[in-house]
């Protein structure tokens, strides 16, 4: 497939071959190629929404020699991740959205801070130095109003 770069200003350009960009897709199905396209493309992100779960939540290690106990093991990391997914998408700021949980784990959660329990309530108490601090607090004003 073929297809121009395109410009955002006013001026004509010409039809320069560098101007082109070029891909391949290799197929068995008999289809037209922009219908290939079409199907393709929609899938060119899975590898690394895959590689998320397998290096962030470990979901390629295997724990016991037990295959319902794998089962759900499997299905928590699943949890795990739909629930992080939902919580960037409700919760953080557009720029945070593209974090993955290893770079979200080192900006937000490897960092120093107490956990001060007074009056039957729990407190967390960042350092003062904390980089992301606004961030991270209004993460947790808006997690506090999800239903």
């Amino acid at each position: 497939m073929r297809k121009m770069q395109r410009f955002h200003d006013d001026q004509s350009q010409f039809e320069l071959d560098l101007f082109w960009q070029y891909e391949a897709m290799v197929t068995t199905e008999a289809w037209e190629a922009i219908d290939v396209w079409r199907f393709y493309n929609q899938r060119c992100c899975m590898e690394n929404y895959i590689k998320e779960g397998k290096y962030g939540f470990s979901m390629h290690r295997i724990p016991t020699q037990s295959f319902a106990a794998n089962e759900i093991d499997l299905l928590l990391k699943l949890i795990a991740y739909n629930l992080f997914e939902r919580f960037k998408m409700q919760c953080c700021d557009p720029i945070h959205r593209s974090f993955t949980i290893q770079r979200f784990r080192r900006a937000f959660i490897h960092c120093a801070g107490v956990l001060v329990r007074s009056s039957r309530q729990f407190t967390l108490k960042m350092a003062e130095s904390f980089q992301n601090r606004w961030a991270w607090l209004q993460m947790e004003r808006k997690s506090i109003l999800l239903e």
